[in-house]
């Protein structure tokens, strides 16, 4: 019994875990697909669901964030538009975890002061106003809610990419009251997805005939 997950995010290895312990073993062109790489991912994404076609295959991913009645959240269907609303926000400085590829809309304003949030050196380097900070998590709310107040953020942009990880700053901003800007996910294509990884091994398992209640005894 063989499988392939295109991983890339925390759902894909609790996956891939789940089954090796099942016995599957795990290859990289199997005829069962699970694609499961960071929302954002859309080069990945686009290319996994190519070399699936005609394969069963499911996307694995986790549910987007969604507001609370209090939360001053504003969504945006790309960095451009995030930029724009951003502009209009009346802030003067602003984080953004966007990713880097999604940084030269921001790079555009003239007078917010950004301080992006990237693992890697973006290009450019650092933006006209702000400066570039690495952070390596995992992150908690309290440590978020410190550096947003010692940076005088006034305002966060970030992609909605969902999940424990990323959380923290959302939870910060809203016990500070700051408004927050959403890069909505992109559109994909009309295919079964999961959102969790108990799906996804119930969808696994009915697709390589496995019994997950024998597997438990």
């Amino acid at each position: 019994m063989k499988l392939t997950i295109v991983g890339g995010s925390r759902e894909a290895d609790l996956l891939t875990k789940a089954v090796e312990k099942l016995g599957v073993k795990i290859e990289p062109s199997a005829d069962v697909v699970v694609i499961a790489p960071h929302p954002f991912d859309t080069d990945l994404i686009e290319c996994a669901l190519l070399s699936a076609k005609g394969k069963p295959h499911i996307l694995l991913q986790r549910p987007k964030w969604l507001p609370e009645t209090s939360d001053n959240w504003h969504f945006a269907n790309s960095a451009s538009d995030a930029a724009a609303i951003l502009a209009k926000l009346n802030v003067k400085h602003a984080l953004l975890a966007v990713g880097n590829g999604r940084l030269a809309p921001f790079y555009r304003l003239e007078n917010i002061e950004l301080m992006v949030r990237s693992r890697n050196t973006p290009h450019p380097p650092n933006p006209p106003k702000g400066r570039v900070s690495q952070f390596f998590g995992p992150f908690d709310i309290e440590t978020e809610a410190k550096g947003l107040i010692d940076n005088h953020i006034d305002a966060l942009v970030v992609h909605n990419a969902g999940g424990q990880g990323g959380w923290p700053k959302l939870a910060a901003a809203r016990r500070l009251g700051l408004p927050v800007v959403l890069i909505d996910r992109p559109e994909l294509p009309n295919l079964k997805i999961v959102t969790n990884v108990d799906a996804a091994l119930d969808w696994v398992a009915a697709s390589l005939g496995l019994d997950l209640s024998a597997q438990s005894t």
